[in-house]
C-alpha cells in the first residue's frame, strides 16, 4: 500500500511538530528548511504557552486549545513545556482592578486563573521586592517551551521514524505535486509529494509568490493594523547567564515579562519597549539593558544578573494578526500555515492540519482561519 507523500517546508516549531504528526499517521515525510531546526523566527521567541487576554473569542479558544495539545504532548513524554504558572504582578492598585477584570475575562473554568493577594504572590514569588507588589492573579497551565529541546526531539522521532530531513535547501518551486529545492553547492533537487504543507515563517509569503499566491502576510515593517512602525515586527529575547537565586513562575509585570531559562538563568522581553526599533537601528542593542534594570527592580536578589545573550527575530504577522490555516490551491495540494502564535499553537495545529490533509476534515477550531477572510488568488495547476 503505498504512503501519502508529504513534504514539510520549515523546520521551527510548527514544521517539526507537523513532520512527527504526519509520521506517527503513517505518511511518508520530507522536511526542507534553508538551516537547522528552530533556527529562524523559532529561535527568538518568548515562548510563553497561554490563552488568556486574546481576542476573538475564536482565537483565544485556539490558544486555549494548543496549551491543552502541549500538556497531551508532555504526557506522552515530552520535555520541553515547563508548565510553572503565570504569576500577573500588579504594583498599584489601579492595575490590580485591571488583573481582576482580565481574570473574569477568562471563558474556562478549567484554566483556573484566579486573584491573589499579595501575601499569596509572595508566598509564590519570595524573591520580589514586597516594595513594588500590590497583588496579582495566577494562570497555573500557562508555563513555557524549551523551543530548541522541543524542535530537536521531534525531528528526530520523524527521522528515526522513516521521515527524510534536508538542511540547507532554498526552495526555488513548490508546484502541483513537487518542490525544487536548491543546496549549498547550487544543485537542484526535486521531491514529488501527494501534498505540500508550507510551514516556513515569514519565508511563506516569497515562496508562495513564485507561486502565483498573494499570501497574506505583512511586510515585516508594518503592524497588524497596517500603520507601518518600523520595529513593529522585531522580537528582541535576553537571557542572563546562570543565577543562584532565580524565579519559580513565569512571570509579567508592566513593562517587563521574565521566565526561567534552559542554562539556569532568565530570558525576559518586552515587545512594546523592543518594538520601538528596526532590527537595523543600533539603538535597538540598547534594550537589554533597559529590561534588565527591569528585571533588578522587581527581584533585587537579581542585581549582579548580567546579560548572556540577546537574540533578535521577526515576528509572523498575517495581515490581521491572526491566524492562517488552509488549502492555497484550488486543487488542494498546497497547504500553509502562518501565525504570531506559533509556540503555543504548534501542537494543535500539527494534529488538526494533519487531519485535513490526509483525511480531508477540517477541525472546527479552524473554521474562522482560513484563507476565506482575504481575498488570496489560488495558484495555477502546474
Amino acid at each position: 500500500m503505498n504512503r501519502t507523500r508529504i513534504v514539510v517546508i520549515g523546520a521551527g516549531v510548527i514544521g517539526c511538530s507537523l513532520a512527527a504528526e504526519f509520521v506517527r499517521r503513517g505518511a511518508d515525510v520530507t522536511v526542507i528548511d534553508a538551516a537547522e531546526p528552530a533556527s529562524g523566527t523559532s529561535a527568538a521567541t518568548f515562548a510563553w504557552i497561554n490563552g488568556n487576554d486574546k481576542a476573538p473569542a475564536e482565537y483565544s479558544l485556539l490558544n486555549f486549545l494548543g496549551m491543552q495539545a502541549h500538556e497531551r504532548e508532555a504526557r506522552r513524554g515530552g520535555r520541553w513545556f515547563h508548565q510553572t504558572g503565570m504569576i500577573q504582578v500588579a504594583q498599584s492598585a489601579s492595575e490590580l482592578e485591571q488583573l481582576e477584570a482580565n481574570v473574569a475575562r477568562v471563558a474556562w473554568d478549567e484554566y483556573g486563573a484566579r486573584v491573589l493577594t499579595r501575601e499569596e504572590v509572595l508566598t509564590r514569588e519570595p524573591q520580589l521586592d514586597p516594595a513594588r507588589i500590590a497583588g496579582g492573579a495566577i494562570y497555573p497551565r500557562e508555563g513555557w517551551i524549551d523551543v530548541e529541546t522541543m524542535c530537536l526531539s521531534l525531528i528526530d522521532e520523524a527521522i528515526t521514524a522513516g521521515a527524510v530531513f534536508r538542511p540547507f535547501r532554498t526552495v526555488r518551486e513548490v508546484g502541483q505535486g513537487h518542490v525544487i529545492a536548491v543546496a549549498e553547492d547550487g544543485s537542484a533537487e526535486r521531491y514529488d509529494a501527494d501534498a505540500v504543507v508550507i510551514a516556513a515563517g515569514n519565508g511563506t509569503r516569497t515562496i508562495l509568490a513564485d507561486a502565483g499566491i498573494d499570501f497574506p502576510l505583512l511586510d515585516p515593517s508594518e503592524n497588524a493594523d497596517g500603520t507601518g512602525t518600523p520595529g513593529s515586527s522585531v522580537g528582541i529575547i535576553s537571557t542572563t547567564g546562570r543565577v543562584d537565586s532565580g524565579i519559580r513562575h513565569f512571570v509579567r509585570a508592566t513593562g517587563i515579562a521574565l521566565r526561567p531559562a534552559r542554562n539556569g538563568g532568565i530570558t525576559f522581553a518586552d515587545h512594546p519597549t523592543g518594538g520601538q526599533w528596526a532590527k537595523t537601528d543600533p539603538e535597538i542593542w540598547s534594550v537589554p539593558g533597559i529590561l534588565l534594570d527591569r528585571v533588578q527592580e522587581l527581584y533585587p536578589s537579581l542585581r549582579d544578573a548580567t546579560v548572556e545573550s540577546v537574540k533578535l527575530g521577526t515576528r509572523v504577522l498575517p495581515k490581521d494578526g491572526l491566524t492562517v490555516a488552509d488549502w492555497v490551491d484550488a486543487d488542494r495540494r498546497i497547504y500553509a500555515v502562518a501565525t504570531h502564535s506559533g509556540v503555543t499553537l504548534a501542537a494543535h495545529l500539527a494534529a488538526t492540519v494533519a487531519d485535513e490533509v490526509l483525511g480531508g476534515a477540517r477541525h472546527e477550531s479552524l473554521e474562522t482561519f482560513g484563507l476565506g477572510r482575504f481575498a488570496v488568488d489560488f495558484a495555477p495547476g502546474r
